[in-house]
């Protein structure tokens, strides 16, 4: 499976077209769309890469999962939480050789203060909660974790300024409990298994000023010598496109 992640920025209108050709150049068959709040750019998106969809709102924002091959089902695990603002949605799609890979895709709740990493350790509280049905089930799970990795190098000079302010608020530090706690779940950070120097230097947000990598497809019950390719696309229309740079990954 080649899967790709990516945030589009509030819904995506009026930039449907430049979207859909990065998202294209990744040659995924599985696609999680994070902000993507308009059914119409989703849908639009979807006919131009010839792929089945399930769209789940979550109020404010809403989260996608587009794939070439047959969805099995799908759930909208945030229209059950109310800790889940943005998206929290899971689909399961089957292979061509008829197996069946559970997706999960996952937009945490924003900014850099502590006050909203507590508020995401609960949404990952919820999570957990909510996907005891995988236990045991190999599944990966992707999207805007809007938090940084535990050996992830920060210059907050080259971060949005927003987050440089959170910085000195914090007392020179950006929380890393988030994404501490779902590698101690057992989640495999596919980008730093195959490339750890770049996974913890190469940054996802923002395209103007990428200072920190958030956005992350994670792998759970899945051997890490399956795991063949992983990257962050940085080409020139991923910098205009939207704020984030969509990410991917090969997974035998």
């Amino acid at each position: 499976m080649r899967i790709a992640s990516y945030n589009i920025l509030n819904g995506g209108q009026g930039r449907a077209d430049p979207l859909t050709e990065v998202i294209l150049a990744q040659r995924a068959d599985v696609v999680v769309l994070v902000e993507a709040d308009d059914p119409d750019v989703v849908r639009h998106i979807a006919r131009r890469l010839n792929m089945d969809f399930v769209h789940a709102d979550a109020g404010s924002h809403a989260g996608a999962i587009l794939s070439r091959w047959p969805m099995k089902m799908s759930i909208n695990h945030a229209a059950a939480e109310g800790h889940w603002m943005n998206a929290f949605v899971e689909a399961h799609v089957i292979d061509p050789a008829g197996v069946e890979w559970p997706i999960v895709g996952v937009h945490f709740a924003a900014h850099a203060s502590l006050e909203r990493e507590q508020l995401r350790e609960q949404q990952l509280h919820d999570l957990f909660r909510r996907l005891k049905h995988l236990q045991g089930k190999p599944h990966i799970l992707a999207g805007d974790f809007n938090a940084n990795a535990p050996s992830q190098q920060i210059d907050p000079a080259r971060c949005y300024p927003g987050t440089q302010q959170k910085w000195i608020d914090n007392g020179g530090l950006l929380p890393r409990r988030l994404v501490g706690k779902l590698l101690d779940a057992g989640y495999v950070d596919t980008l730093h298994t195959i490339a750890p120097d770049l996974a913890d230097v190469t940054g996802t947000y923002t395209t103007h000023s990428p200072g920190q990598r958030i956005d992350y497809i994670f792998t759970h019950g899945i051997e890490r010598s399956r795991i063949r390719s992983a990257w962050i696309e940085r080409d020139r229309l991923a910098q205009f496109a939207s704020d984030h740079f969509p990410i991917g990954a090969d997974i035998e």
